[in-house]
């Protein structure tokens, strides 16, 4: 006996979920390139910063380095460290991020196609940050150590702690 149209499959349903899926896997794939090409971005502005760091750290404080301080008014260290906070809040999103992915995936290996993407690309961050910080360290170290040292002692070590606070 065929069937009546009250017994057939709800095609548009299926047709429905197929569709959806397909949509969100073009969509993922499309968030897996992005995050791709953004490791890359991350990875070659960590690579400038190391080039920095290893070109200018000599000429800071090697033999014939600079005499006069680098950053004499922490301009420079103002900005380094909102750099690297924006390179901290990044990181967190970027696990916030992955883990959001891994959550969404279809199948269990999807979460695998999105997380080594997303592992690189806090990996380039934390060296990016890093390199940042050791960059600023070795411009406030020199001009540290062009610093005269203030000439007097303390009579006590409250006089020490007032002065430390202070600065």
């Amino acid at each position: 006996m065929p069937a009546t149209l009250h017994s057939a499959p709800p095609l548009e349903a299926i047709y429905g979920k197929v569709e959806a899926d397909s949509r969100f896997c073009l969509h993922y794939l499309r968030t897996v390139e992005a995050v791709v090409k953004l490791a890359g971005d991350v990875r070659n502005n960590a690579e400038t910063a190391e080039w920095a760091i290893n070109g200018i750290l000599p000429m800071i404080s090697g033999p014939g380095g600079y005499d006069a301080p680098v950053d004499p008014d922490d301009e420079l260290a103002r900005q380094s460290a909102s750099a690297e906070e924006a390179v901290r809040e990044t990181i967190l999103a970027f696990r916030k991020f992955g883990g959001a992915l891994d959550g969404a995936a279809i199948r269990p290996n999807d979460a695998l196609v999105i997380s080594k993407p997303v592992k690189n690309a806090i990996a380039a961050l934390q060296n990016l940050h890093d390199a940042l910080v050791d960059l600023r360290w070795a411009v406030m170290e020199h001009d540290a150590d062009l610093e005269e040292p203030e000439d007097g002692t303390f009579d006590s070590a409250e006089e020490l702690i007032a002065e430390l606070r202070s600065c």
